[in-house]
């Protein structure tokens, strides 16, 4: 699941700051169980700041989907209905194939600490995004009697041949092809990489030149290129 090239180097940092802000997050749970310890204070109120400053999307729910906590990114999302969904009872749902998912669906698959990450369907349309869940218990440093799901929408990294597939709507040995021209393959030497005959390749290029709207082959690689 990809879109075009996310700089790697945010991306990494914005996604290991919702891993740092999901784990205060657990931290927060335990203060307010146990309002009394001076510790437990001060990780909620890191755990808030670190929401509140997160740009990626966090939430935490319970095993129910009952949203306890949501950063404003998470909110906002929630309030437009923009992939995610709240029900009178504030349990959040997932869009999933056109059709409002309850996260409770998951929480079994997530129990003892598992991951999932998800593919999430934005209305809008737009760059793909997931949403990747964590179960959370008491190893987290939650109340034993507690089960919690932190969620984090992020951008789906796509390879450059994904992001040509969906970008000109190549299929998948146009999308290999295009790759191998991009590294300066001649189309005769690709016929044996792809095990195809020459013919085919022609016409593979020639549909390319259609989906891209160029004419000719260096045309087409400097276009391929700018992906």
């Amino acid at each position: 699941m990809n879109i075009t090239a996310v700089d790697s180097a945010s991306h990494t940092a914005d996604l290991n700051a919702a891993a740092q802000a999901g784990h205060q997050v657990a931290h927060l749970a335990a203060a307010q169980a146990h309002p009394s310890s001076n510790r437990a204070a001060r990780l909620a109120a890191l755990g808030r700041c670190l929401l509140e400053r997160l740009e990626s999307p966090l939430f935490v729910a319970d095993a129910q989907g009952v949203v306890l906590e949501a950063n404003p990114a998470a909110s906002r999302r929630i309030e437009r209905r923009d992939g995610l969904w709240l029900d009178a009872s504030s349990r959040v749902a997932l869009r999933q194939a056109g059709c409002w998912v309850p996260l409770s669906y998951w929480a079994a698959a997530l129990a003892g600490g598992q991951e999932l990450t998800l593919p999430l369907e934005m209305d809008g349309g737009g760059a793909p995004m997931q949403i990747s869940l964590r179960g959370m218990s008491a190893g987290d440093g939650i109340p034993s009697g507690f089960g919690w799901i932190v969620a984090t929408i992020e951008r789906v990294t796509l390879s450059r041949a994904d992001a040509m597939r969906r970008r000109f709507r190549f299929t998948q040995t146009q999308a290999k092809l295009a790759e191998m021209l991009c590294k300066g393959m001649r189309p005769t030497h690709a016929t044996e990489a792809l095990e195809v005959k020459i013919s085919t390749i022609r016409t593979h290029v020639g549909q390319m030149y259609e989906k891209t709207g160029t004419h000719s082959q260096a045309q087409l690689v400097a276009l391929l290129h700018a992906v």
